[in-house]
């Protein structure tokens, strides 16, 4: 046997190890099982004799493994080993989204809005480009937050909050990412004198929003605890409770519940002077005469 066949069947021997531990830590991430992830890939990390293109892509399961498990500088160092990578690396723009992820979880905001850029540059439109763009906005908000520029950044949060929302079905954890952001909003600013931040409008957006969050993922009943929330307290700016009425009713009906669902379009049509130059308004009688109800 020549030393270049015995060479180059070391080296798959090598391989198959790291291919089959990145292929079970995918698998256990997805799972949410994200200490396995990092159990199974571990030992590959500091391997000096591995094949450098498997241990990339085993350094970027490891990375996101220990991002899912708060552990920012463990993924930062274990992105970082990886070496520069060019612009047209097909791992460029997973390494830095994840890297972004790192920075901004360990504070380091100009790190990470460098890493966000790129990946949105190179990235476009795809997911990663989309949610690098909202982690921009996200930075921008707490740079105006800090600036208390109160308004710019509950618009801010509540602009990249809907665009992680938009990629829940890509990925179930960017509706914790979304989330997260629209309870900050409802939450108000811990950096303004009482009653001197955002609270107001983007407060019942926010709200109605969380219970967007719990709708896509088919939570059904936190999802009308939200949307009541939002027409019980926050009438005084009518487009969001209008809205939850209507969001509230159509979760009624996926339960099963057409009964309470037609109560709370009759309760919003009782309110003509808050709601009755609203689309909303409209599309409430629109579906109660859907479901067989008289409406004048």
């Amino acid at each position: 046997m020549s030393v270049k066949i015995v060479f180059l069947l070391a080296m798959a021997a090598q391989a198959a190890p790291i291919e089959d531990a990145y292929r079970a830590a995918k698998a256990a991430i997805e799972s949410g099982d994200a200490a396995r992830a990092v159990e199974l890939l571990a030992p590959f990390d500091r391997a000096a004799d591995a094949d450098a293109a498997q241990l990339a892509v085993a350094r970027i399961a490891l990375g996101r493994a220990y991002l899912r498990l708060g552990k920012a500088i463990e993924a930062r160092d274990a992105l970082a080993r990886i070496g520069p990578l060019p612009d047209e690396s097909p791992h460029v723009v997973a390494v830095s989204a994840l890297l972004g992820d790192a920075h901004r979880l360990l504070g380091a905001s100009e790190d990470a809005g460098r890493a966000y850029a790129l990946v949105a540059k190179l990235a476009g439109n795809a997911v990663l480009g989309r949610y690098a763009a909202a982690r921009v906005s996200e930075l921008q908000a707490e740079a105006a937050e800090e600036k208390k520029e109160f308004a710019k950044a509950a618009g801010l949060y509540l602009a990249a909050g809907d665009a992680l929302l938009g990629l829940g079905v890509e990925d179930n954890a960017y509706y914790a990412d979304a989330r997260a952001l629209f309870e900050k909003v409802a939450k108000g600013s811990d950096k303004a004198s009482p009653g001197k931040d955002w609270r107001g409008e983007p407060t019942a957006r926010a709200v109605f929003s969380i219970g967007e969050v719990e709708r896509m993922q088919q939570h059904y009943p936190e999802a009308i605890a939200y949307y009541q929330r939002t027409f019980v307290s926050w009438l005084k700016y009518p487009a969001w409770p209008a809205r939850a009425y209507l969001r509230a009713a159509e979760c009624m009906d996926k339960l099963g519940k057409r009964e309470f669902a037609i109560r709370h379009l009759r309760e919003m049509m009782r309110k003509p002077d808050k709601f009755g130059k609203l689309p909303e308004f409209q599309e409430a009688k629109k579906q109660l005469r859907a479901w067989g109800q008289e409406v004048r």
